[in-house]
């Protein structure tokens, strides 16, 4: 055997190894508006605040992999909404915490149930597994599903309704506010 058959054997081993090896990712769509609006514009609407159910959606694809789901807030001032304008003096600013989130699908698997506030980006709220990785394995329909799977052929373990809330109350700044949320899915690797 010379030496370029040695090299071309080598080359089409090479050219098999990615055939070979299961292909690993995961992703999302956002499948409603990115952009979300609360507008406090009654006595009624301060004191007992504003639900808004299905504000988004939420569908999952990891292929070959398992993989984590948190969520937090991304902000100019951290830990508090951005401002784009106020209309007084007096108040204090909104924190990240004031929006309420909350994780559902016909399975049950978010590993957060209810309602629960918002936190900085740097301190996330794990939905599907841990900071720590590995994570065990957790197949549907079990509550923290993490394993390889698809909205589009079990939507009851992949597909996430998101719900949003916030009761402001009186002690903040009147004004007009803004807030990133980040979703981020990510293999457990």
């Amino acid at each position: 055997m010379n030496s370029r058959s040695v090299l071309f054997f080598l080359g089409l081993w090479l050219l098999l190894i990615p055939v070979l090896l299961p292909a690993q990712s995961v992703s999302f769509a956002l499948t409603t508006s990115p952009n979300i609006t609360f507008d406090f514009n009654t006595i009624q609407k301060y004191e007992n605040g504003i639900t808004i159910m299905n504000a988004c959606t939420l569908n999952i694809e990891a292929s070959g992999t398992q993989w984590d789901l948190y969520v937090g807030a991304t902000t100019t001032n951290v830990g508090y909404w951005d401002v784009t304008n106020t209309y007084g003096s007096t108040g204090s600013l909104p924190t990240v915490g004031i929006l309420k989130l909350q994780f559902r699908n016909a399975a049950n698997t978010s590993q957060v149930s209810g309602f629960f506030p918002l936190q900085d980006i740097s301190t996330p709220t794990y939905i599907i597994g841990t900071a720590s990785a590995p994570d065990a394995a957790v197949y549907c329909p079990n509550l923290g599903t993490n394993t390889p799977g698809s909205y589009t052929t079990n939507p009851n373990c992949y597909k996430f309704n998101i719900d949003l809330r916030i009761v402001p109350g009186f002690s903040l700044r009147p004004g007009l506010y803004t807030l990133r949320i980040d979703y981020i899915i990510i293999q457990d690797l």
